[in-house]
């Protein structure tokens, strides 16, 4: 997953992607944005916090989440069991040549917490149609029609979004110009391309000849979260993965992945998982040779 502006690559064959989530790993997706409408739907289990441009949400099995056309978000999930969850990407070109106006207009879609009647049956008739393109997703192995199903069933999923969550973006909070967009992609490609370099709001700032003050507030106000916060989150997902894969020492792990030491590492790692990476680790394996010997 990217930490930038990511490009969602659509099946050739279909308007949208959809991602199957099973993994009851903890999981961290730092902050990133893209064109795509992007639906968030918990099918058991929880998603402990979903981000969207400074709104931050708890998703349990049932609930909808829908994140508009650059917003940004990320997610963050603890360990858990029987967790299940879909993603689907709607292609913005897709709902374009359908329906023209879309830059105009916004979704106010998060089924969360709703107590209206009316809009509690809008969401229910939503999760009938994810069901069933789910239902014909996970059949396509069995069924040599059923992206023809998911086809029809995903125009009928941009009909329902447009006849009852569409309003106009006028109505939907801040709207961020494509140049502060533009600005915001460079900078956070820049970090993701070094962050395992010895990165500083300084060394930044001179890249894109900003005054360092100017990127820290421009940063904090459109991210959500100070530049060196997102520099240890992109530092911290990378290492995570090197942490549960590979034999490397706990200091080698945080130098190769732009820390300064294995201090500063556990300080960032048990920031968010509570406790150190060493710790983390055996944890992770006593648990995978519990379940081996169970198996």
């Amino acid at each position: 997953m990217e930490y930038k502006y990511e490009l969602i690559k659509n099946d050739d064959n279909l308007p949208i992607k959809i991602i199957y989530h099973t993994s009851d790993e903890r999981q961290f997706i730092p902050r990133h944005w893209h064109e795509s409408i992007e639906i968030s739907y918990v099918l058991s289990g929880r998603i402990d916090d979903i981000y969207i441009d400074g709104v931050n949400y708890t998703s349990k099995q049932g609930d909808i989440v829908l994140i508009n056309s650059n917003a940004i978000h990320s997610f963050s999930v603890d360990q858990g069991k029987n967790r299940k969850a879909v993603t689907f990407f709607i292609s913005y070109e897709f709902i374009k040549a359908n329906y023209p106006d879309i830059d105009q207009i916004a979704f106010d879609c998060v089924s969360i917490n709703e107590n209206d009647e009316q809009k509690i049956k809008l969401f229910n008739e939503l999760r009938k149609n994810l069901d069933s393109i789910i239902k014909a997703f996970l059949n396509i192995g069995d069924d040599s029609l059923a992206h023809i199903k998911i086809m029809g069933l995903s125009y009928e999923l941009i009909y329902l979004l447009l006849r009852n969550f569409k309003i106009s973006k006028k109505s939907c909070g801040e709207i961020k110009t494509q140049k502060y967009l533009d600005r915001l992609t460079q900078i956070t490609n820049y970090i993701k391309e070094n962050y395992n370099q010895d990165l500083s709001i300084d060394v930044i700032s001179a890249k894109f000849n900003l005054s360092p003050e100017y990127l820290s507030r421009f940063f904090k106000k459109y991210m959500g979260m100070t530049i060196l916060n997102y520099i240890n989150a992109v530092r911290l997902e990378k290492s995570y993965r090197d942490l549960m894969n590979t034999d490397q020492s706990i200091t080698e792990i945080a130098l190769e992945h732009g820390f300064p030491n294995e201090k500063s590492f556990n300080k960032v790692f048990k920031t968010f998982y509570n406790i150190t990476p060493n710790q983390y680790r055996k944890k992770i394996k006593a648990l995978k040779s519990v379940i081996k010997t169970e198996n």
